[in-house]
């Protein structure tokens, strides 16, 4: 008797969705918050926006989640690419 073919599990987070990409851009700005910079020092690219770029980005991906937003304005797509620029 051949075993029965099982589903795929689902994924929490579809990936290429607009909360996947805020996500990877939440994760990166906490990888930099995380990682010295190569001579011992404090990051060099963390400002004293970092502090607000974060919760920016936390509350722009609680309020996708919140919402069911599958679309984010224009002004917040320029933003969020702009972080991702910053925090490369």
């Amino acid at each position: 008797m051949k075993p029965s073919k099982k589903k795929p599990a689902k994924r929490a987070v579809k990936t290429g969705s607009i909360e996947h990409k805020v996500m990877n851009l939440l994760k990166r700005i906490t990888d930099c918050y995380a990682t010295p910079a190569p001579d011992g020092r404090v990051n060099s690219k963390l400002t004293s926006t970092s502090d607000s770029d974060l919760g920016w980005v936390s509350q722009l991906l609680s309020d996708i989640r919140d919402n069911n937003w599958n679309v984010i304005s224009k002004e917040d797509m320029l933003k969020c690419n702009g972080l991702w620029r910053t925090y490369a």
